[in-house]
């Protein structure tokens, strides 16, 4: 009852706000390459940012779709290294499992031609919490920048809207003030926004088929390997068995760690975008999100 209150209450945004404040301070003791001192406009081409989700839905989109991602800017998160399309930045979370995080970083050091000047972006809350480093790694030191953002959980519905008008009101153009709620999907969206994208189009975001692009038959080799290592990684955690939908929507999960579902999140911050003109759609026209958001359409 008393974590359900604190989940409730907006004692639990105020922690997350200072928690954020201390740890930032303890980064630049660190040395740390904060989020901050990223440069966008060197990497900045269009007005359109694609997130590159891993949902089952990348492995239907056609070459002509991909030959258009490729004009436009793009973000891969987490297990994307596996896809054979490098993006224009990358954000990690990193892993709780060794075999997880180990197969990642064997990838990235496969692929470090093209990932040499990839922006490299590590979320620290979880990199803080797990065992896992990166002197494995062989990318560019000065491009891995590391991200710690504001996690304001909350189970309020009302709170969570106050604190978007704040938010968009004090810190809308600061990188380090970036919003992670409930998944990672909530800061690669304001990050696309503080970044002064347009269009912010989500691919591989299904969150209602808990399938992954790596699972698909016709995966390349490095993604039929991952597979089987993420495979045993659920065995190992018990987590076998088929899932619906993803658990970044399922309240039950969510408000285990005092969030809403991520689309109530999503759908919040949308209305925030839609006054400055930006255009948040998703291009799977099955995603769960389709109920909040407009779907995107590759030009014929």
């Amino acid at each position: 009852m008393l974590k359900k209150l604190y989940n409730q209450s907006g004692v639990r945004v105020l922690h997350g706000i200072f928690e954020a404040k201390f740890l930032r301070r303890q980064g630049n003791k660190k040395g740390l390459n904060l989020i901050d001192s990223l440069n966008t406009d060197k990497y900045k081409t269009s007005d359109t940012l694609f997130i590159l989700g891993s949902g089952y839905s990348v492995t239907k989109l056609t070459k002509q779709d991909w030959s258009y991602v490729k004009k436009h800017d793009s973000i891969g998160f987490n297990s994307w290294v596996f896809n054979d399309f490098t993006p224009t930045y990358y954000c990690m979370e990193t892993p709780m499992k060794s075999l997880h995080f180990n197969a990642m970083i064997d990838e990235f050091n496969k692929k470090h031609d093209l990932y040499e000047n990839v922006p490299f972006i590590v979320q620290y809350q979880h990199f803080l919490k797990s065992a896992n480093h990166y002197e494995a790694l062989k990318l560019p030191k000065r491009n891995i920048y590391y991200n710690i953002p504001m996690m304001p959980n909350t189970t309020s519905k009302g709170i969570l809207s106050l604190l978007l008008r704040w938010w968009e009101k004090a810190h809308r153009k600061e990188m380090s003030w970036l919003l992670h709620y409930a998944g990672s999907l909530s800061y690669l969206v304001s990050m696309g926004y503080i970044m002064g994208y347009k269009k912010i189009v989500l691919l591989g975001v299904d969150l209602n088929d808990s399938r992954y692009f790596f699972e698909h038959p016709e995966a390349n080799e490095a993604s039929k390997e991952y597979s089987k290592i993420h495979n045993q990684v659920m065995i190992e955690m018990n987590r076998t068995g088929t899932k619906k939908k993803h658990d970044t929507i399922n309240p039950k999960i969510t408000q285990t760690y005092g969030c809403l579902p991520i689309d109530h999140y999503l759908y919040e911050f949308n209305e925030i975008l839609k006054k400055k003109g930006v255009v948040l759609s998703v291009e799977n026209k099955e995603s769960r999100l389709t109920e909040g958001l407009p779907t995107f359409n590759f030009p014929s």
